[in-house]
């Protein structure tokens, strides 16, 4: 049985459930506090989430930074690659929106005002 690379394992895992969290949830929020505890829909707090919320919260940049530090503390290579992933993309997206950000302060700042 021929084995498939761990990185090509992991991209095509990530880039899975990537899509999958982004389908499934069409929410623009991330249920994490400030303490790193995750509210779940039912009202249940737990002291960790799973790594796909923490994928959602990072596809939109708001992985909370107490979440991030303890990504892939746990869990073997495999976790840990998915886990720097998750914190790659969060950097990602943040990095992205101020770029966003800057330039639409420029564009407002090159109008011309109404006369």
């Amino acid at each position: 049985m021929r084995k498939l690379p761990i990185f090509l394992v992991s991209a095509v895992a990530t880039i899975a459930i990537v899509g999958g969290v982004m389908a499934s949830s069409s929410s623009e929020t991330c249920n994490y506090d400030e303490d790193g505890n995750y509210h779940m829909s039912d009202g249940t707090v737990s002291a960790f989430g799973t790594m796909n919320h923490a994928m959602h919260c990072a596809s939109l940049g708001i992985l909370p930074d107490v979440v991030s530090r303890r990504l892939g503390l746990l869990g073997g290579d495999e976790t840990k690659a998915w886990a720097e992933d998750i914190k790659l993309l969060n950097q990602e997206v943040i990095e992205r929106k101020k770029k966003k950000q800057t330039e639409e302060i420029k564009v407002e700042t090159l109008e011309e005002p109404e006369v």
